[in-house]
């Protein structure tokens, strides 16, 4: 007997044929196409059904949906040409800034807008806004508001400012308000069962918010056209309180002024003309006095003094001299110097000369008298000129208070005509202010109804139905308990996949199946060649091999976790295949209960209970089938006491004759959950054939007997499936050698 280590799901088995290797192929994690194919396939008629019904459902609603008209129109923001008064600023400015296109839009969609439009179209009165009675009710809405009641019963939503609440939220539930991308273009599209009133709402909509903002405009011009107006009152206060500071103090410091100079500064600057003209006379007058000098030095009595030439008295005397001269030479030639005559013409010419001589002494006399004149002026100009640079001074000195009030009265008098200039420019901007938005497109009549659409509607029930039935699919996938295929057999029990056993009707054809009425334990002896038999032969072939390891089992318990897993029926079509292929073999009835093999063949006298009880010797309670060779141990009736027959000596006994008169002893016990008995039998034997009823048995029941059968020191050889539909495991069944089943199926005959 072969003790091995208890295993979890994911421990790794001996396998007879293979030795010791992990449970199941490496995974990657991914499930392979053809695995996801086949599951589509397998629950293709649920996933058609959910599908179906949900298209069916989608379109049923579709339809008794009310028609709705959508209408939309369209406005481009463009805040560049809003001040038609300014010339030279119409049509500059940068791009719109992204961010006002979203507030704007957010504008468009708020409360006032949808109030304003209510206003217009006097949609108060509406009774498809406003009613108090609900408009009639489709299948949509029943559906998805089933409680929602057929009218308003309180009277207090009968008022105008309810009803025009009402209106107001019915007017923002119909209308979308959406930027159109990443542009400048803000669309407003507005549902109604009535398409005229779709589009006058639209309109409506794209006129109530340009109006609103030329409005909103106009009233920022108005308020601050009255705030500049208190202001500039208050800065011409401001002006002129700094004016007469600035004028009280210029007469306080005698910083009096004209032609833009004060009264000091202007003095100076004409005592110093003066001074410079009274120096240049004093230095002409005192060069025209030395060079009279200079002359008068040299000789000549001054006659060429320039003073004495330009001078009338010297003239006239020149010629009286000139005159005199003559006379004096004429009377000398004719009387000589001795004559009377002679010498009074000589004293004539002698005063003549004498009367220049005093001419130019006064001349003389006369320019010194200028040049004292003139230095004389000088001195007192110059002497006025220190007094006036005092003055000066001083008022240097005032000037810096001066200046101070200067500034601060040259400052208010900008800063009141820079608002004056503002004040003006407003006064022109109000209203001729434009809207930052304008209409690109407005709203049309639509000619046919938006919603419903049969088509987006077929389109998404048909999404929704791949959803839905994709959903049902992986629910019912996740919930099912049976194990389809040997992959899934040896990557979640962890066990060596023995084989699969079909069901006989799914091995035939449709003509076939109609003429076969035998069970499946004589259908295998009548077609020794078939799929069905070939299936046995299989797996008889896997259980009887043996590798270095472990020889070939003698012993072989077969068991499952439950009943009705088409244990015993396995049990006596592999006993009748081992005989048919020439091997001695037994197959003993130990689920002394149900005695599901012992009712295959024909009732015999004797059992099993009777040579464990000492009653009969084990020759004759053992029965032969008259089909084949195999040999059979029935059991005729249950145990007299509660005495465990299998672990008496007895039991022991059995087994080690049947081991030296067969080939291969079949040990068909009870479920191994149901009866604990099983697990003494399955100690005693060489190995243990589990079987698991095909997309039947929960997975955690045969992997809890997997596992209670190896605590009992059980070698498990393999795991087998029953009752397998070989059509559907062909089709679906990827992961499984019968995928592959219609490739071979030729060389099987019915």
């Amino acid at each position: 007997m072969l003790n091995e280590t208890p295993r979890t799901s994911l421990t790794p088995v001996a396998n007879p044929g293979h030795g010791l290797r992990p449970a199941g192929p490496p995974s990657s994690g991914v499930a392979e196409p053809r695995h996801w194919m086949a599951l589509v396939l397998r629950r293709l008629p649920l996933f058609l059904a959910v599908a179906v019904a949900t298209v069916i459902l989608v379109l049923l609603v579709a339809m008794q949906a009310t028609p709705q008209y959508r209408s939309t129109a369209s406005l481009i923001v463009d805040p560049r040409q809003q001040d038609v008064s300014n010339v030279q600023a119409t049509g500059q400015g940068g791009p719109t800034d992204t961010n006002l296109v979203d507030t704007y839009v957010q504008l468009m969609g708020s409360r006032a807008i949808a109030s304003e439009v209510v206003g217009r179209l006097g949609l108060v009165h509406d009774p498809e806004f406003s009613s108090v009675e609900k408009p009639k009710r489709g299948l949509v809405d029943s559906l998805l508001h089933p409680n929602a009641p057929a009218a308003v019963t309180d009277p207090s939503l009968g008022s105008a400012a309810s009803a025009r609440e009402r209106a107001i939220d019915a007017v923002m539930s119909r209308a979308l308000v959406r930027r159109s991308g990443l542009t400048y273009v803000i669309n407003v599209t507005v549902t109604s069962p009535d398409a005229v009133k779709a589009a006058r709402i639209a309109n409506a909509y794209v006129e109530a918010f340009i109006s609103q903002q030329v409005v909103s405009k106009n009233g920022v011009i108005r308020n601050a056209g009255g705030a500049l107006d208190e202001r500039l009152t208050q800065l011409a206060a401001e002006v002129q309180t700094a004016d007469a500071a600035v004028q009280r103090y210029k007469i306080a410091n005698n910083l009096m002024s004209a032609d833009g100079a004060t009264m000091a500064e202007q003095e100076v600057s004409t005592l110093n003309q003066q001074i410079a003209v009274a120096k240049a006379e004093v230095s002409e007058k005192e060069a025209r006095l030395a060079a009279a000098r200079s002359q008068i030095s040299r000789g000549g009595g001054g006659a060429d003094v320039g003073a004495a030439l330009g001078s009338d008295t010297i003239r006239s005397l020149r010629q009286q001299e000139a005159e005199a001269s003559r006379k004096v030479a004429e009377l000398s030639t004719r009387y000589g110097d001795k004559h009377p005559e002679v010498q009074k013409a000589q004293g004539q010419l002698q005063d003549a000369r004498t009367q220049i001589q005093l001419e130019i002494n006064r001349i003389i006399s006369s320019l010194q008298a200028d040049v004292q004149v003139a230095r004389q002026r000088l001195g007192s100009l110059q002497g006025s000129q220190g007094n006036a640079r005092g003055s000066l001074a001083a008022n240097n000195s005032a000037q810096v208070g001066l200046m101070e009030l200067q500034r601060r009265a040259d400052a208010n008098r900008a800063i009141y005509e820079a608002f004056l200039g503002r004040s003006k420019q407003t006064a022109a901007q109000e209203g001729a202010v434009l809207a930052d938005a304008r209409v690109v497109s407005r709203a049309q009549i639509p000619t046919a109804p938006s919603s419903p659409n049969l088509r987006l509607a077929l389109l998404f029930g048909l999404a929704g139905g791949i959803v839905l039935g994709s959903i049902a699919v992986a629910v019912v996938e996740l919930f099912k308990n049976g194990v389809e295929t040997g992959s899934q057999v040896e990557s979640k029990f962890g066990l060596p996949y023995a084989g699969s056993i079909p069901t006989v009707g799914s091995t035939l054809e449709k003509m076939s199946k109609s003429r076969s009425r035998s069970s499946p334990h004589n259908y295998l002896v009548e077609n020794p060649f078939s799929a069905f038999a070939e299936a046995l032969r299989s797996v008889k072939t896997f259980v009887t091999l043996s590798n270095g390891d472990h020889p070939a089992p003698q012993v072989i318990v077969i068991t499952s976790a439950l009943p009705r897993e088409g244990k015993s029926m396995t049990s006596v079509c592999l006993a009748r295949s081992i005989a048919m292929s020439g091997s001695s073999v037994v197959l003993v009835d130990c689920d002394l209960r149900r005695r599901g093999s012992s009712a295959l063949f024909d009732a015999a006298p004797h059992g099993l209970v009777d040579v464990l009880e000492g009653k009969v010797p084990l020759r004759d309670a053992l029965v032969k089938d008259d089909r084949t060779d195999a040999w059979i141990l029935p059991v005729r009736s249950g145990p007299n006491s509660i005495r465990d027959l299998f672990a008496t000596p007895n039991m022991d006994q059995v087994l080690q004759s049947l081991r030296a008169s067969f080939d291969y002893v079949l040990l068909d016990t009870a479920p191994v959950l149901a009866v604990a008995e099983t697990r003494l039998l399955a100690a005693k034997a060489d190995g243990v054939l589990m079987l698991t009823q095909w997309r039947k048995t929960p997975f955690r029941a045969a992997d809890d007997a997997a596992e209670m059968l190896l605590e009992s020191g059980a070698r498990i050889i393999g795991v087998a499936l029953t009752r397998v539909d070989l059509r559907q495991q062909s089709r679906f069944g990827y992961g499984d050698r019968y995928y592959y089943y219609k490739a071979y199926r030729s060389y099987y005959a019915s």
